[in-house]
């Protein structure tokens, strides 16, 4: 007997649940591996100060795939992302130790610049109808630029008492996954069990559809790259902590790193299919696979080589499913 209409997109419904929560699963049994490798060859790691740093390396570019996490659940991308963790750092660095407004003050002041940072890719892209690759391509090098103006060289000093409040650890409880859960309680699930994040991911599934059905796309677009910039700076305060100063050049290594842990945490690079879980557990096991690198005594050069060569594997892979519904451009106007 003939299967009736209605049962017909069940299967495709049900390969996109396995497809959007295979990601995460993937990562948290790779991390799982990766810590246990790990751990027989340093054993320390898994003492409360071990896992501290882990969790310090790790934290900054899950803070980064969640912001990236956001413009591509958009279909959008944002290349500048490394350089406005740059730009923020080197502000917070320049200005945080003996300013008027306190510590308090630069702390909200950078969230402000990362805002502002992110409404300007929004602009561009929403309303410029520029391409988000070459928007935000180009505005990488606007931001690291001014980057340079505010420190051309490493330098600058943060107060040790909000290095210790982000970097310490409370027993076994590093203070870094405390900032990390609440960057993801009070702006991603917020966002996502709102209106704004089902706009956020209709626009990424079918841009067309959304605007023929009244969504305000540009304006969910914009604000897209809005989140993303506030994460950015988070992720710039607490890089800013961990390091006592700033960097014009710290932010370089999230870009496509940010990317990579996205599209291993089962983010589609064709926009519409994300969670956040994913992006923050793919970031963890790629920070410690290239932290453990060291550990096993490869040397520099090859720990560059073997770097390049997970991001070209995790970004070919994705790039692999976007392409299967047109060319970069084409897709990542929408």
């Amino acid at each position: 007997m003939k299967p009736p209409e209605t049962a017909r997109p069940a299967a495709p419904r049900r390969r996109g649940r396995i497809e959007k929560h295979l990601g995460p699963v993937s990562c948290a049994i790779g991390l799982a591996v990766v810590i246990g490798l790990y751990a027989l060859r340093q054993p320390l790691i898994l003492s409360p100060f071990g896992l501290a740093s882990l969790a310090n390396v790790s934290v900054p570019l899950a803070l980064a795939a969640i912001g990236q996490t956001i413009v591509l659940l958009g279909a959008g991308l944002d290349l500048s992302i490394g350089a406005e963790i740059t730009l923020v750092n080197c502000f917070a660095a320049t200005t945080m130790q003996g300013s008027p407004l306190g510590i308090g003050g630069i702390v909200v002041l950078s969230l402000l610049i990362g805002l502002g940072l992110g409404a300007v890719n929004g602009l561009i892209i929403a309303y410029g109808r520029v391409e988000p690759l070459i928007a935000t391509f180009c505005t990488s090098f606007i931001y690291g630029g001014a980057a340079l103006i505010i420190l051309p060289r490493p330098g600058g000093t943060i107060p040790a008492g909000f290095a210790n409040a982000l970097t310490g650890n409370w027993g076994i409880l590093p203070f870094s996954l405390v900032l990390l859960a609440a960057a993801v309680l009070l702006a991603w699930i917020p966002v996502f069990r709102s209106r704004l994040g089902r706009f956020i991911v209709a626009v990424g599934d079918d841009a067309e559809s959304a605007r023929v059905s009244g969504l305000p796309v540009r304006r969910v677009e914009m604000t897209s790259y809005v989140l993303a910039g506030l994460f950015a700076a988070i992720a710039a305060l607490f890089l800013a902590a961990e390091t006592t100063s700033g960097d014009p050049t710290i932010g370089s290594i999230y870009t496509l790193n940010s990317l990579a842990a996205a599209v291993l945490g089962g983010v589609a690079l064709t926009g519409g299919r994300g969670t956040a879980i994913g992006p923050i557990l793919g970031s963890f096991l790629l920070s410690i696979i290239l932290n453990a690198l060291g550990v096993f005594n490869v040397s520099a050069f090859w720990q560059d080589c073997i770097e390049g060569l997970i991001l070209m594997v995790v970004l070919g892979l994705g790039g692999l499913r976007l392409l299967r519904g047109g060319n970069w451009l084409t897709v990542l106007r929408q």
